[in-house]
């Protein structure tokens, strides 16, 4: 039988394990039926903090005596994550009646099934739970700084980015979310390469990166890199609206709220989308120029140059219809 991370390590305690892990399930689940989608669920956290995260954490889950208090909660978060990610899975097996005459739902004499609303939005609701789960575990093993966390392969691809934490990137624009940030690592290091650092030039970027490098006053070089993480931000996000499923995204960023058919819904999400992309692209645009001419000014001149933001920063950031 395939091994599960994180759950069942003796082979008796899956079941009040998911029970613990999910709150709100029945005692009396049957563990074999949730078995096989564990390691599907499993792929899903993996893919946000990265296999080997997931197996050290197995590691964790495995040891003999008790772990400090946070290897305890990180273990604990990423069963509640795997959990939920799992739960979305067996959803629709789960209320189905799977027989010789094919699929159907039988429901008792006094028992309404709910309306394709009401369903989609239970799912939604489990799936922010699950991404709930990961981002906190995310924030505990930042805060702990672990070194089979700060030398993995998703820690790693923070080196060498103007926006290295979700914390700095916060301060451009407010995401709120540790899990959202890994998720953005592929796209704010493409804006990086793709968008800023031919404007700021490569010596001026080693500078950036680097307070190390001469070249720039500390002053200086605070302003301009300012001048630089914000269109990084805004680009970066821009192309988070497009890409990835509006499911991903925390609330706020893109927000709909109405009552309809689950196809009007995932409409008036796509043009929300489109929407705050372009609002995002405009807003980068204008802080893409004001670092062309700063960095024209740095370079023509041998003097300090005051790196002045003209009015006060638009922050686009949700539609709600």
């Amino acid at each position: 039988m395939l091994r599960l991370q994180l759950f069942d390590k003796d082979g008796q305690c899956g079941r009040s394990e998911l029970v613990a892990a999910i709150g709100v399930i029945s005692n009396d689940i049957t563990f074999d039926k949730w078995a096989p989608a564990i390691p599907l669920g499993t792929r899903n956290l993996a893919a946000i903090v990265g296999r080997d995260v997931v197996s050290e954490l197995d590691g964790l889950y495995r040891m003999n005596g008790v772990p400090d208090e946070n290897q305890e909660k990180a273990v604990r978060l990423a069963q509640q994550a795997i959990a939920m990610f799992t739960w979305l899975k067996i959803l629709a097996p789960l209320d189905a009646q799977h027989g010789n005459a094919g699929r159907g739902k039988t429901l008792g004499e006094n028992q309404h099934g709910m309306t394709a609303i009401q369903e989609y939005e239970d799912k939604e609701s489990i799936r922010a739970m699950a991404y709930e789960a990961t981002d906190a575990l995310i924030e505990v093993l930042d805060t702990a700084e672990w070194t089979w966390w700060t030398d993995s392969v998703k820690c790693k691809q923070r080196a060498g980015l103007l926006l290295p934490s979700k914390e700095i990137f916060d301060n451009y624009y407010m995401i709120g979310s540790h899990r959202l940030f890994l998720t953005l690592l592929p796209m704010i290091a493409e804006v990086q390469s793709g968008d800023i650092a031919p404007i700021v030039t490569a010596a001026h970027m080693a500078q950036l990166l680097d307070a190390s490098v001469p070249g720039l006053e500390t002053d200086m070089r605070i302003r301009l890199l300012d001048l630089a993480r914000r269109p990084l931000a805004l680009l970066t996000m821009k192309k988070a609206v497009e890409r990835l499923p509006v499911e991903v995204l925390p609330e706020g960023i893109v927000q709909v709220q109405q009552q309809a058919t689950v196809k009007q819904k995932l409409k008036a999400e796509k043009s929300a989308r489109e929407a705050v992309a372009a609002a995002l692209g405009a807003d980068a645009e204008r802080y893409l120029q004001l670092l062309q001419d700063a960095v024209s000014t740095l370079d023509s001149t041998d003097g300090e140059v005051d790196f002045y933001l003209s009015g006060p920063t638009v922050q686009s950031k949700g539609i709600t219809y």
